[in-house]
């Protein structure tokens, strides 16, 4: 081998999306050629996209069964655990041993085939359009899978083309069976004395680790956690035999404590496979700030399976972060950032964001957070080059929040969604159902709400709990009255060699019952039916917003599908404008006073306006908190004065509580290389 070849080959199989760069093996070459490791990343998700069409494989990535309620589709999430890119390279991995297509096929067929509506089906509603139907993908998908076998000897070979010593699989969502049929390939090709194949990701967690570990013998080290602690002393183990101590099968990598001692993700490989594809242009970059979850910590969502190593957060030092957006978005010309991160770290709001606004840079970025930030924690981020939020929204029943421990409540989800719509920023969340004990009523009270809420961004999807491994619902589900827990139905199918106990170990997804038997899509039909009237109407643009008739301050309401404008009084337009945040009505009523010497509103009058508020669907209320709903379009003139200021330099950061962040030191800012 020369001294220019590749020592370490990491693999970046189907169906990982394409979109965008894996960041942990990216991560992991930056800390193997910061010892003067030579390590690449083949990716061979893009590369099978570019065999088999944009729409082939995206349809094999985010494949989405719409559930039929009403005569019309609930708009559901992605359901990766159809397993359906798995299936595709089943034979590839079992021979002549894996399942029937057909009758696999047959399954999916009422789940995912898209009929078409018209008695009382809405334009732009939540129906679920696939750039390809099931009809012609089934037929697609069973000539891959007949094909997959020749597919993998190939790239087999690529993957061996300059004898790397060490070949390494990222396994999450759907990359598992790819992975692995491509592991029995090259061990049939090549024995362990010349080559040492490892896995890791999300797919090797635990239980599901040991199970891959101890039923595919071809692979030599299943790494199960945070691979940049392990990776050096495994590869330097291959390439110095002796020197190190040898690494059990199974390697329980230990949580990176110092999110600081990670060097930045090296992208070069990513933008190299993608330089000639039409994607180039509308790639983007990945980054992480944190690792676990501070919310989880404290209280473990019931249904959330991610962290199944421990949910103990870790954050990077707020310079060191800015520097790494700066030097990624510098070095591949990109300026989004979809964020890894499970949470926000909230310490970055005033410290982050103020030295990306300071700065001027274009940085945009999303990021997963809790819905119960206050409107100028919001402004800040929005500034700082938010502009994609998922804040865990999942419902808008406080009591159903309450089953999830969320620490959220209806007034909080409806009070984020709506600034965010003030803003501009873009706001992702769903609407969950199926939670043991919900109260069916909930859903009907949601349903009663809705068309309140129609000028504002509807949920993207609407589906069942999902029984995910590592949530509290799978560890405890007799806590939870959750009953004949099993592994999801699609896992006999892919994984048909193994025996059932060995299915179940793998398997992160399970099927489940309830133990009062319940039947949840009998008490959603109504809520179903809104939610897709409430994505029509906003999709129609729909709105309830302060406008100006002449000189006349009024409200534009358009929700019905008419436009009403109705004048405000003085004391009107302030009482909503005070409504833009929860309050209770003793809070509204002192500081709609508040300074007022003469003409102070009686209690009665405000009492009375407050109801006429409440009848309009203007305003709505929970217990003893009120929430105005009308939009103020001027709010996001907020975001720009705040740039502005801050490019002229007469922003006082002190005022607003923050301090941005500095440069970081030369031992931090590490390299891309």
């Amino acid at each position: 081998m020369s001294s220019d070849s590749v020592q370490v080959r990491f693999v970046v199989a189907p169906f990982l999306p394409e979109h965008q760069p894996a960041l942990g093996v990216s991560t992991l070459v930056s800390v193997l050629q910061k010892e003067g490791i030579k390590a690449n990343v083949q990716y061979l998700n893009v590369q099978f996209m570019r065999q088999i069409g944009w729409e082939l494989y995206y349809y094999l990535s985010y494949a989405t069964p719409p559930e039929i309620l009403a005569g019309e589709m609930a708009f559901l999430p992605a359901s990766p655990d159809l397993l359906l890119g798995e299936m595709v390279f089943a034979p590839a991995l079992w021979g002549e041993g894996a399942s029937n297509w057909e009758e696999y096929a047959d399954l999916l067929t009422p789940l995912l085939e898209v009929k078409q509506h018209t008695e009382g089906a809405t334009s732009g509603g939540a129906r679920r359009e696939q750039a390809l139907h099931w009809g012609k993908a089934r037929e697609l998908i069973r000539a891959l899978r007949e094909d997959s076998p020749r597919i993998v000897r190939q790239w087999a070979q690529e993957l061996l083309r300059d004898k790397p010593r060490v070949i390494g699989f990222t396994s999450t969502f759907q990359q598992n069976v790819a992975s692995l049929a491509l592991a029995k390939e090259l061990r049939r090709l090549v024995p362990r004395e010349e080559l040492t194949i490892i896995m890791g990701g999300a797919n090797c967690e635990a239980d599901m680790g040991k199970a891959i570990s101890d039923n595919f013998p071809f692979l030599d080290h299943v790494v199960s956690g945070e691979g940049e602690g392990v990776i050096l002393d495994l590869v330097r183990g291959v390439l110095n035999p002796g020197t190190n101590r040898p690494q059990p099968r199974y390697v329980a990598a230990p949580q990176i404590e110092n999110m600081d001692s990670l060097p930045m993700p090296d992208f070069d490989h990513y933008f190299e496979a993608i330089k000639d594809m039409p994607m180039a242009k509308r790639a983007n970059l990945t980054a992480e700030s944190s690792r676990g979850c501070w919310w989880g910590a404290k209280a473990h969502c019931t249904f959330c399976g991610l962290n199944g190593s421990g949910l103990a957060y870790r954050s990077k030092d707020a310079g060191k972060f800015v520097h790494e957006l700066r030097t990624l978005a510098q070095r591949y010309g990109f300026n989004f950032f979809m964020m890894a991160d499970n949470i926000l770290d909230l310490k970055y709001i005033k410290s982050v964001f103020p030295a990306l606004i300071e700065q001027g840079d274009e940085i945009t970025m999303f990021y997963e957070t809790k819905s119960n930030l206050r409107k100028e924690q919001l402004e800040l981020m929005v500034a700082g080059g938010v502009t994609e939020l998922q804040p865990g929204i999942e419902s808008l029943s406080t009591p159903v929040l309450a089953l999830m421990d969320k620490g959220t409540t209806r007034l909080q989800n409806i009070q984020l969604i709506k600034w965010c719509e003030e803003f501009a920023i873009n706001v992702n969340w769903n609407i969950l159902f199926g939670f043991p004990d919900e109260p069916p009523e909930e859903y009907a009270d949601m349903a009663r709400l809705m068309p309140s809420l129609f000028h504002l961004p509807p949920p993207g999807g609407c589906g069942r709990i999902r029984l995910d491994r590592f949530a509290p619902y799978w560890k405890s589900p007799e806590k939870y009255k959750l009953v004949n827990v099993r592994q999801k139905w699609s896992y006999d199918y892919v994984y048909a060699m193994l025996p059932p106990e060995q299915r179940r170990r793998i398997a992160y997804y399970f099927d489940y019952d309830y133990e009062d038997a319940r039947e949840p899509h009998l008490y959603l039909r109504d809520t179903l039916q809104r939610t897709e009237q409430w994505r029509d109407g906003y999709s129609r643009g729909v709105t309830l917003e302060f406008q100006l008739d002449g000189e006349a301050p009024c409200v534009l309401d358009t929700r019905d599908g008419t436009s009403k404008k109705v004048p405000l009084t003085a004391d009107g337009l302030q009482i909503l404008k005070i409504l833009d945040s929860i309050q209770s009505s003793k809070g509204v009523f002192s500081k709609l006073n508040e300074g007022r010497t003469e003409g102070a509103m009686t209690e009665a009058a405000f009492e009375a306006q407050l109801t006429e508020f409440l009848e309009r669907g203007w305003v709505i209320r929970e217990g003893a908190k009120y929430l105005g709903l009308v939009l103020d379009r001027n709010e996001r003139q907020r975001i720009i004065d705040l740039k502005m200021a801050a490019q002229l330099g007469t922003i006082d950061w002190s005022r607003l509580g923050a301090v941005p962040a500095g440069r970081p030191t030369p031992a931090q800012a590490g390299s891309p290389h």
